[in-house]
């Protein structure tokens, strides 16, 4: 079986050489600015970083990531359009961005999807000394205790509520969410003052492995070969797969000839050695496979419809 670099780099050699009229001599000519809505040092400003020093190498010009924090996202959308739209302006897009779409604040109509490159996958993971041995015995007592077990989340009515309101609705097992910072989140659960978290393998493999916390589920669409014994929610009838992803985006009237080179580009740089040892470094090897402009609007598309059933749902929009 092929691993998925060499996939990854076979479809980068096939797009390069499908393309090459595309690639123009003279762009990029300076620096590419990436507006992110998020802190420096954070998972999207670390991924832009990752993906700008192979960048770099290959275009010969820099990629910086450029934070505008605040405002539920709003500002940092603001700057994106107010930008001239003459190739030097990305934007890190995640699900925070369907989220806003489905919510009305934002419209992804304002996007070209340009590259999807992270996609992570998130569990349920509960302490070590949990009553909980498998998620069976966890579904049942959430079936026969609605809302009495908690759940904890990183912030509220953003993509972790999503997920377990999604998980909600498939199983019919009501748990209730509790939003923490990140830290505080671990700690609670550890100390018990709630039942288990939602996180990703990567930021809670450290946990996992020093046998503090056990997953009891996975949402993905395949196991993950690192955790062979832990159930995916879709092999048991429940079809929750959502995970966090982060992605670069255009303006919606982008040059077409500039999306296909800087696709090439990034495509080229999520392909070389340096970024392929950062991603597995943060555990995001399992299903990052880079999608295009065309597959990513259909990604995209598909994450609005599932993010409009669940937050409708839950009662934040109609």
């Amino acid at each position: 079986m092929l691993s998925l670099k060499t996939t990854t780099a076979a479809f980068v050699a096939a797009s390069v050489l499908a393309a090459p009229a595309a690639v123009a001599q003279d762009y990029p000519t300076r620096t590419v600015e990436v507006i992110h809505s998020y802190g420096p040092g954070g998972g999207t400003d670390r991924f832009v970083r990752a993906v700008a020093v192979p960048f770099e190498e290959i275009a010969g010009q820099s990629m910086v990531p450029i934070s505008i924090q605040g405002g539920g996202g709003m500002p940092a959308f603001a700057n994106f359009q107010q930008r001239r739209v003459d190739g030097y302006t990305l934007m890190a897009i995640s699900p925070d961005q369907i989220i806003a779409h489905v919510l009305g604040r934002i419209d992804m109509a304002a996007f070209q999807p340009l590259a999807r490159v992270q996609y992570d996958q998130g569990m349920i993971v509960v302490p070590a000394d949990s009553p909980f041995q498998t998620i069976q015995e966890f579904i049942d007592h959430a079936r026969e205790n609605p809302g009495d077990l908690t759940v904890g989340i990183t912030g509220a009515a953003g993509f972790d509520d999503t997920v377990m309101g999604l998980w909600n609705i498939e199983t019919g097992a009501e748990v209730t969410t509790v939003p923490f910072g990140s830290s505080e989140m671990v700690s609670n659960t550890l100390g018990g003052q709630v039942d288990a978290m939602h996180e990703e393998y990567g930021p809670a493999r450290g946990l996992i492995e020093s046998g503090d916390m056990r997953p009891l589920v996975v949402f993905s669409d395949e196991r993950l070969p690192v955790l062979p014994d832990v159930p995916t929610a879709l092999e048991l009838g429940y079809d929750v797969t959502l995970g966090r992803w982060r992605a670069f985006a255009m303006p919606a009237d982008a040059d077409p000839e500039q999306v296909e080179t800087l696709f090439g580009l990034i495509s080229e740089a999520v392909a070389s050695d340096s970024y392929q040892e950062v991603q597995e470094q943060a555990a995001l090897q399992f299903r990052s496979v880079l999608l295009g402009p065309d597959e990513f609007q259909e990604f995209i598309d598909n994450e609005i419809a599932v993010y409009t059933q669940v937050l409708t749902a839950l009662g934040l929009t109609d």
